[in-house]
């Protein structure tokens, strides 16, 4: 569940070596994280507490030090790289396929779509156990549930309830994985249209940098609500069967209103810079290297 990505080059990622692409998405969570770790946190107890806040959650990392702003980092890096690598097989397999080649150019929303629904749907396990680990910070010492080490957190979870509570919240979680898929090119577009009106914008760079912040800054508002109760349904550690959607955003409601949809709205905004930079410098030079 994040959007800073959004497929936004996939046509071109593809054409360049598979650990070239997967690097610069890795740096970008690792360098984004403390933010990440302050909207999980601030979704996850959305119904628990009256409102955390940014300032409230870097002062409850600060209490751990440096490794407080990288708690759960490792679960966070394999939801990270279960998601980009298979979206990314899908998508290299998915443009040789007789049917899609109705679909040229591949970097369409549908063929994205369907490679943002199964990148959701396989990294759901790795997500919850992400969304677990990373809430722990906000939950007493006695409270914890300690999924420090990935594998034994998945198998305590395999344990709990088998692969039915591993694939809890797939459904929303491949949602805003696909959504987020599908809304990257016609958003990216219709924002192309309005900078290319603004005068002084000269360079190529500055262009692609501009279209790139507000295109994610505008699927990040967007998607705020539906990452919101995917948050609380991952996170949620006493339900090992089906539960419903519609009782979760009652619960939100009930305690804030219709706002509480949007709360995480702004650390989601900031995490989003790293990988903003990194996309509009590092992708366009490699990008330039290996598509020449």
């Amino acid at each position: 569940m994040n959007n800073s990505d959004a497929g936004s080059t996939m046509e071109k990622f593809v054409q360049m070596p598979v650990y070239v692409g997967f690097l610069i998405k890795m740096m970008a969570q690792l360098l984004s994280h403390p933010m990440e770790l302050a909207r999980v946190n601030i979704q996850a107890n959305v119904i628990t507490h009256s409102r955390l806040t940014v300032s409230h959650m870097f002062r409850l990392m600060s209490r751990h030090g440096l490794p407080g702003f990288y708690y759960g980092i490792v679960a966070s890096g394999l939801r990270c790289g279960v998601h980009t690598l298979s979206s990314y097989t899908l998508f290299y397999n998915l443009q040789d396929n007789k049917y899609v080649q109705m679909l040229r150019p591949y970097n369409t929303s549908t063929v994205l779509g369907i490679t943002g629904f199964w990148g959701g749907v396989f990294a759901t396990p790795f997500a919850k156990l992400a969304v677990i680990r990373q809430a722990d910070i906000t939950r007493g010492p006695y409270e914890r549930r300690n999924y420090r080490n990935f594998f034994q957190g998945l198998m305590c979870m395999y344990r709990k309830g088998g692969l039915l509570y591993l694939f809890n919240g797939w459904k929303i979680n491949a949602l805003a994985s696909t959504s987020v898929a599908m809304l990257y090119t016609p958003v990216s577009e219709k924002v192309s249209i309005v900078t290319s009106k603004v005068h002084g914008i000269h360079e190529p760079w500055l262009s692609d940098l501009i279209t790139m912040a507000l295109t994610g800054g505008i699927i990040t508002v967007i998607m705020t609500p539906v990452d919101s109760v995917a948050i609380l349904i991952l996170n949620d550690s006493s339900h090992y069967g089906p539960f419903s959607y519609v009782d979760m955003c009652r619960k939100v409601v009930q305690k804030h209103g219709y706002r509480g949809f949007f709360f995480g709205w702004k650390p989601a905004l900031m995490g989003l810079v790293p990988h903003t930079l990194l996309a509009t410098f590092v992708y366009r030079i490699l990008i330039d290297h290996y598509t020449t």
